[in-house]
């Protein structure tokens, strides 16, 4: 194997790890506020992301345990808006 072929072969492999690598997400803090989602469930939005081109709220969620976590949203509503759309 020559050195160009060399060359060629390991800048290959790099382009093609890196084109598998999947870039974390941006995340952009915004003032906090109340909203709804889809279902009318009460959530507080405290950013924004750019998933996959997509720009998504980032919302706190809470479990039965009550455990909170950020959650992506690609959708949120004013309070009380949520249920009159149906």
């Amino acid at each position: 194997m020559d050195y160009s072929e060399l060359y060629n072969a390991t800048k290959d492999g790099f382009t093609d790890a890196l084109a598998e690598h999947k870039g974390r997400p941006r995340l952009m803090r915004i003032d906090a506020f109340d909203a709804e989602d889809e279902d009318g469930k009460p959530v507080r939005v405290i950013g924004v992301t750019d998933d996959d081109d997509m720009m998504k709220f980032v919302v706190i969620e809470e479990d039965e345990d009550g455990a909170i976590f950020p959650v992506p949203c690609s959708s949120v509503y004013r309070k009380g808006v949520a249920a009159s759309k149906d």
